[in-house]
């Protein structure tokens, strides 16, 4: 038969098959286009979504909050069929309809994002795991995602200074050891304070990330410029 064969079953018109792939779940995708390479803009998917519809609570209330429109706002996701995907994400905007309650507008929040952020939750977890698994560099994951090295670094800081505050990480490790790299920077971590391993592993997170086990050493792997390039940007944010 000539007819086509595709089905959206979902409340809504959303298609079940694209929101399988997409994979997050209360996220819809809407439309899907291939977006042209522009200047620096390297070409890649664009997704627009949008998440389930639902009563929203104020915050500062609690009073079943009234719709208020949306924006459009561009996020960054983990790249797909060997392309760089940008999302563009409906967020609902709200409004309070108690006067007696300080909130007036606020945006929606979802799993999909947090506030201010460039990079999707997932996508920023997908760095680390990128620099963990392949010891790929902060810069090789940015061209992977389409975007410069500062989005990925300013999103995955927060991520690996809470590994590394973590206790747990270090459960079962009786010793710490540095690879033959940072004995040779030694003098220079010194002037510039690194004081402990556990923050310099943080600052060294740009070309990798381990977690340590039994008889292994925390911080090997990379060249010796690099890490000495990571704790001057950890130490001045200065650039790379």
């Amino acid at each position: 038969m000539a007819e086509p064969t595709s089905c959206c079953t979902l409340p809504g018109g959303y298609c079940a098959r694209v929101d399988t792939l997409f994979n997050m779940p209360g996220v819809h995708v809407l439309e899907v286009v291939w977006r042209e390479r522009s200047g620096r803009i390297p070409a890649g998917l664009r997704l627009l979504v949008e998440t389930d519809p639902g009563e929203t609570g104020c915050r500062g209330c609690g009073v079943i909050a009234i719709g208020h429109g949306r924006r459009l706002r561009r996020l960054h996701d983990i790249p797909a069929f060997g392309a760089p995907v940008e999302l563009v994400w409906r967020q609902r905007r709200y409004r309070c309809a108690e006067p007696a309650c300080p909130v007036r507008g606020f945006s929606e929040d979802h799993l999909l994002a947090g506030p201010r952020a460039k990079l999707t939750t997932r996508a920023a977890w997908w760095a680390i795991s990128c620099i963990q698994r392949d010891t790929a560099s902060v810069a090789a994951v940015a061209r992977r995602l389409g975007v410069d090295w500062h989005t990925v670094w300013d999103a995955i800081r927060p991520l690996l200074a809470e590994l590394a505050d973590d206790p747990e990480r270090l459960a079962g490790v009786d010793t710490l050891g540095v690879d033959e790299h940072i004995v040779r920077h030694e003098a220079l971590l010194v002037r510039m304070e690194v004081g402990d391993l556990d923050r310099f592993a943080v600052a060294a997170a740009r070309w990798s990330w381990r977690q340590p086990v039994p008889g292994e050493t925390l911080g090997s792997g990379g060249s010796s410029r690099d890490k000495v390039r990571a704790v001057r940007h950890y130490r001045t944010g200065r650039a790379w």
